[in-house]
């Protein structure tokens, strides 16, 4: 957007992040997902457990998690307030989302899957939504898509449209996986391309197989 380059990247199990890109910069990953706050996530160092070669390549699966819970013997590991931070360090704009330890990783709600109902939103796409748009409301605004979520998320900017101000808010759910978010020039039409096939979280938070409108782009106007 001008000369400014916006960036979102899916977390571990919790933290996706939406940044704001510098030329040289830190942006913490992987010592740190989200905010250096010791929150849901230590990192770990696979090469340093006792054989390594044999352990689990997912963590869904596993009983033990990304978030700071009982990981396999010997395995060395570092808080994220143990990363240096060098002046180039910067913190994501926002997260999707930031919990507490103990976060309940094995949601009832997903027996079957258990990332669907992990903290984040499985972020697909970024986009922004013009000064000058259509629709005042969203002005100014940095637009991502979520996969697992089925919807688009509009976070405010503020003045110098390098900063995320105020609310986030949530639009066009659906039981879908929205892939990519476009919109057209005077920002009257919002453009969702969703997937043909995957799981996502229904509209009652819980794993949904059946994909509405799959395989689609969809157009949101704005009259």
């Amino acid at each position: 957007m001008g000369d400014k380059l916006f960036q979102e990247e899916q977390g571990p199990g919790s933290d996706d992040e939406v940044n704001l890109l510098e030329a040289g910069a830190n942006y913490g990953w992987p010592y740190v997902a989200g905010y250096p706050d010791n929150q849901n996530y230590v990192y770990t160092s696979y090469a340093t457990a006792e054989k390594c070669n044999t352990l689990p390549e997912t963590i869904g699966d596993t009983k033990f998690e990304t978030s700071g819970g009982a990981a396999p013997n010997k395995m060395v590991a570092q808080k994220e307030t143990d990363f240096k931070q060098e002046e180039n360090y910067r913190n994501p704009l926002k997260t999707f989302f930031t919990v507490r330890n103990g976060h309940n990783m094995f949601d009832p709600n997903c027996p079957d899957s258990s990332y669907l109902c992990w903290p984040t939103a499985a972020l697909s796409s970024i986009t922004y939504y013009p000064k000058d748009g259509k629709v005042k409301e969203w002005r100014n605004s940095i637009l991502v898509s979520g996969l697992k979520s089925g919807g688009i998320y509009r976070m405010p900017l503020n003045g110098n449209s390098d900063d995320v101000q105020g609310e986030l808010y949530k639009h066009f759910t659906s039981p879908s996986r929205y892939r990519n978010v476009e919109v057209n020039q005077d920002g009257s039409k919002i453009y969702v391309m969703t997937d043909t096939a995957g799981a996502s979280l229904g509209l009652d938070g819980k794993q949904n197989m059946q994909m509405q409108n799959s395989g689609a782009i969809l157009v949101f106007e704005a009259k």
